[in-house]
């Protein structure tokens, strides 16, 4: 999908954070973008924000409700048309060892980072086969390949999304239906989700614009996987675990700092996103 002009596309946890850094790069695009989040109050003031340059429009919506996924796209389909640009942003964090982590937390978890993708998917995707052209980009995590101590249900989801995105990428090719599956492995990201977390040694802090940014590339050229900092999440990390064996794996983890880069989250209750 080279061309974005006029092309309708959804964008989840579009309030703040990553999300709002593509929406409003699909907007300089030209696409006409629907913003879900379910924080209405910082989606009201991101749509004011973004209708400055282009044409979007807000849904409330919790992406973890399958019913409200479903009528959220009818709404959608009505306002803005039949949607060709997917980007299933939202998602959550909460930072504990496995035996303090609440059982709400770990359902919520589970339900907004990864099942929320099945609803979102099964709701866009009919239009973008009928067209036969589309594109779906499913926001994982450097954590859905490397999982760390205190991220036990956020590195499970993010796991999970990318082998959901593999499955659902090769459906598409099946059927020759002309629509593209990529997911996006980012470190760190600068959101708020992870404040308070130190970072692991070698790393930095990604900025939303940066990945956005790559997010956009990876529609156009129809990307399986974008990885961020390319080298260290896409070679070197799936190399390293490959070759050793696995306690040597976990020792260079806690070497490197893992293991305690997240016993002091805070987090930012009222962002979305990675």
């Amino acid at each position: 999908m080279k061309n974005l002009e006029g092309k309708v596309a959804v964008v989840t946890g579009a309030a703040a954070g990553m999300g709002k850094a593509i929406a409003g790069m699909l907007m300089a695009e030209g696409c006409k973008v629907a913003l879900l989040d379910v924080n209405k109050s910082e989606l009201d003031k991101t749509t004011a924000e973004l209708k400055e340059t282009g044409t979007c429009e807000s849904f409330v919506c919790d992406i973890s409700d399958r019913i409200a996924v479903y009528e959220t796209a009818s709404l959608v389909k009505k306002k803005l048309g039949m949607v060709a640009v997917l980007i299933n942003n939202a998602g959550i964090v909460k930072a504990k060892a496995l035996l303090e982590l609440e059982d709400d937390a770990i359902q919520k978890t589970i339900d907004v980072n990864l099942t929320s993708m099945f609803w979102t998917c099964k709701a866009y995707l009919p239009d973008m086969i009928d067209q036969h052209e589309g594109h779906v980009v499913n926001i994982a995590s450097a954590g859905g390949l490397l999982a760390i101590p205190n991220l036990s249900a956020y590195c499970a989801s993010k796991s999970g999304v990318i082998g959901f995105t593999d499955a659902a990428r090769q459906e598409m090719s099946k059927m020759n239906a002309n629509v593209g599956f990529t997911y996006v492995c980012p470190n760190t990201v600068g959101t708020g989700m992870f404040e308070g977390s130190k970072m692991v040694a070698g790393t930095e802090l990604l900025s939303p614009e940066s990945v956005a940014a790559q997010v956009i590339k990876a529609i156009k050229k129809n990307t399986p996987m974008v990885a961020l900092p390319n080298l260290p999440v896409k070679v070197i990390t799936p190399l390293v675990k490959w070759l050793l064996p696995i306690r040597a794996m976990d020792l260079v983890n806690k070497t490197l700092g893992m293991w305690d880069a997240n016993d002091s989250w805070k987090g930012h209750a009222s962002k979305k996103g990675v």
